[in-house]
């Protein structure tokens, strides 16, 4: 949009007698969009969750190994942790003095989409049939019967309650993963319980779709960070799951037409490096290139790229960079009487090279609805005998 002529962005234009005045947020454009959007926030979509069922807890161990993906796709929203610190305030010789003496993890809300294949209504039912006894007594003849002042062995052969049997958790683990840049930060949720489970309300006056609202308290906390791929996050973006693996049509100009898919982050390795070098020496030449003003504008452009890039080669960045500017940096040390048709080369260099380098957006994926599952039984009632 800088180098579109616009009429209506002419500050010279008059409107109800005011002088026109337009200008970007540039404390939050430097703020945000420098470095590779290294500092701008995340989305809230932008999210993943993996549950650890424990096999051992399971009456049908297909429940996981055949659904086990959908279900962690079928989270509609999920708090991250939240933690509290209990503290006091004590008396050291007439000084307040403020201790910590207990940690606490705060509750986690979980809702589900309820399916009409009803699978996370029958991942409730696993959990509440795995550590209590009450649903499967029920099914006994008897077992409720209104008799409990006669003799216990004979009035009460069945058991209720906690009385299950169970001995391992049912959930070794959650994890809750952020994502931003083909990057992650998760959270692993360790030795959850549900503290409750709600399924919510069905009325005729809501045409809304119907969720279930789950509750978690846990242990501890551990975090951990990596790098997007195939299958790490756990269970993202795998071939079989649902996921729309075509690449975003949100693209960059392509400064290298034998590339395909240019991505904004492969094109560089930055690992071991500061990638924020060569993004202000880019800053600064489109600054010093967008202002209207005399040579010397242009000049400390130059220099400016001249500098970064420098810099950026002596870290290690990327091969061949500094090759691309050294002809024109030479030709403006050249004659007075050619430097801006130099400088002009070196403008065009510098904007082809910084397409090459960081052209094009990140290819994300996101997940889709192309819906190539496997045929799925409608009944699940097998796997709780």
């Amino acid at each position: 949009m800088a180098f579109t002529s616009n009429p209506t962005l002419d500050p010279t234009n008059q409107l109800n007698g005011d002088q026109v005045i337009l200008k970007d947020y540039k404390h939050a454009a430097n703020l945000f969009t420098a470095d590779q959007f290294r500092l701008a926030p995340k989305s809230n979509f932008l999210f993943h969750v993996a549950f650890g069922i424990n096999y051992g807890a399971l009456q049908n161990a297909q429940l996981v190994q055949r659904y086990g993906q959908e279900i962690n796709m079928l989270v509609k929203n999920i708090d991250l942790p939240s933690f509290t610190m209990d503290t006091a305030t004590l008396n050291q010789y007439n000084r307040k003095k403020v201790v910590q003496y207990k940690a606490k993890y705060g509750e986690i809300s979980v809702k589900f989409h309820d399916d009409n294949m009803g699978l996370i209504n029958h991942l409730w039912q696993a959990y509440w049939s795995y550590y209590y006894a009450d649903a499967r007594t029920a099914t006994n003849p008897g077992a409720y019967a209104r008799n409990a002042m006669q003799n216990y062995r004979s009035a009460m052969p069945n058991p209720y309650g906690f009385d299950n049997g169970s001995s391992q958790p049912f959930f070794n683990y959650i994890r809750i993963y952020q994502m931003a840049r083909h990057e992650y930060i998760c959270y692993k949720i360790i030795n959850p319980l549900i503290t409750s489970w709600n399924y919510g309300k069905v009325s005729y006056s809501d045409a809304g779709v119907h969720d279930f609202d789950m509750k978690l308290s846990y242990e501890a906390v551990t975090f951990s960070v990596g790098a997007v791929t195939p299958g790490d996050p756990e269970g993202f973006a795998l071939q079989d799951s649902h996921y729309d693996l075509s690449a975003s049509p949100l693209k960059g100009p392509n400064p290298d037409p034998t590339v395909n898919n240019p991505s904004f982050v492969k094109s560089i390795d930055t690992s071991g490096l500061a990638p924020g070098i060569l993004a202000n020496a880019i800053n600064s030449v489109n600054e010093n290139q967008n202002t209207s003003g005399a040579l010397s504008n242009i000049a400390g452009g130059v220099a400016l790229a001249t500098a970064g890039i420098g810099v950026f080669n002596a870290l290690g960045g990327v091969a061949g960079i500094g090759n691309a500017f050294g002809g024109a940096i030479d030709a403006v040390s050249g004659a007075v009487g050619g430097a801006i048709d130099a400088v002009g080369g070196v403008i065009g260099d510098v904007s082809t090279s910084i397409g090459e380098a960081v052209g094009g957006l990140s290819d994300t994926i996101f997940p889709g609805g192309d819906n190539n599952s496997s045929s799925a039984p409608s009944d699940l009632s097998d796997f709780f005998g």
